[in-house]
């Protein structure tokens, strides 16, 4: 099977590596809305929109080192 196929083992882990960003996007904003509620520090709003952009980085310095040449 070749790595265009759709279903293919490469294709998948190809298309989760470059959905990262965007899962820690939606993971950090849903904790940080967590943490607002819970703790009431800040609130849910801010927290969440800091947990945006946390997770944002994190996923994108994951997928970076994921796709570095060699590997």
């Amino acid at each position: 099977m070749s790595a265009g196929a759709p279903f293919s083992p490469r294709r998948r882990r190809d298309d989760l590596v470059n959905a990262l960003p965007a899962l820690g996007m939606v993971l950090g904003a849903a904790l940080g809305a967590l943490v607002g509620l819970l703790r009431g520090v800040g609130g849910p709003v801010t927290l969440g929109g800091a947990g945006i952009a946390v997770g944002l980085v994190l996923g994108l310095l994951v997928r970076a080192f994921l796709t570095r040449p060699g590997s």
